[in-house]
């Protein structure tokens, strides 16, 4: 088992083995100057499959005392529910930041090929914008990948709607 420092919004883990045993073989996290840097969701994720223990502020903590900081990243619980589900499906999961979404989804390897999906994630009963709903999906048929709107009810379940942009 590996230890990660919960720092602001990553998890980061110094253990060279860590660095062929999570990145190189599973494709977690970011590899900068020999540090391993994970997302929160990825971090909870090998917490939860017991493959890493989590320090914050010099303690360990559990899988519920991170997603209680609640103020790490916005709808954790819902994003790390996709994530985990998206994970057990086979498909390679990464952030997607710079496309204003939650993650990026790639069913072959993600050094080789470009993504297939992004995904956003909503919990039921969320107030959502329909400016935003438009935005996504110009911004994936402009990249050339497909949108979908991960939904997550009050018991877990998740609902996927692909959206696409029609021209005529």
């Amino acid at each position: 088992m590996f230890s990660a420092t919960l720092v602001e919004n990553r998890m980061i883990i110094d253990d060279s083995d860590a660095l062929n045993k999570i990145h190189k073989k599973r494709g977690f996290g970011d590899l900068i100057d020999n540090r391993l840097y994970l997302t929160i969701v990825e971090g909870l994720y090998l917490l939860e499959r017991g493959m890493i223990k989590v320090i914050f502020n010099d303690k360990e903590v559990t899988f519920e005392e991170i997603l209680k900081l609640g103020d790490i990243e916005h709808n954790l619980l819902g994003k790390y529910i996709v994530f985990k589900d998206l994970k057990e499906k086979g498909y390679h999961v990464k952030t997607a930041f710079k496309y204003g979404c939650a993650y990026r989804i790639y069913r072959g390897s993600v050094e080789e090929e470009h993504a297939d999906y992004i995904v956003d994630v909503f919990m039921e009963g969320e107030k959502i914008d329909a400016n935003i709903l438009s935005a996504h999906v110009r911004i994936a048929h402009s990249v050339k990948k497909d949108m979908i709107f991960a939904f997550v009810d009050s018991d877990n379940d998740i609902t996927y709607y692909l959206v696409k942009r029609m021209t005529f």
